[in-house]
């Protein structure tokens, strides 16, 4: 038993000294709208404000934000949003609070 715990510790150690290289691959990082594939956005990323990612445009029910809605946009997008899915808006639910919901055409609204 004795022999079988040492044969681990060593081999943990091992591990822990070898040169992984250093530096980390990122899947998806992109610049502009272009190098992402169809029915995504190149958009800042949450975890790292200065990494932008490819990702999916917004569902019915996601966050989304309204200055957010041109496909292919040409300069760099500043939100963590794509825009929302061509049969969906942008609509405003509450102070700040945005979500793609479905188009409402020729619609009477009373308050």
């Amino acid at each position: 038993m004795k022999k079988v715990q040492c044969t681990l510790l060593l081999v943990a150690a091992v591990l822990l000294l070898l040169d992984s290289g250093g530096a980390a691959v990122i899947t998806g990082a992109c610049e502009k709208d272009q190098q992402c594939g169809g029915g995504m956005c190149c958009a800042v990323s949450i975890w790292i404000r200065s990494l932008r990612m490819c990702t999916p445009l917004g569902n019915e029910g996601d966050d989304c934000h309204p200055l957010s809605h041109k496909i292919p946009y040409f300069g760099k997008r500043m939100h963590h949003t794509c825009p929302c899915l061509q049969n969906l808006a942008c609509t405003k639910l509450d102070d700040s609070i945005y979500k793609c919901l479905p188009l409402i055409k020729n619609k009477d609204f009373y308050f």
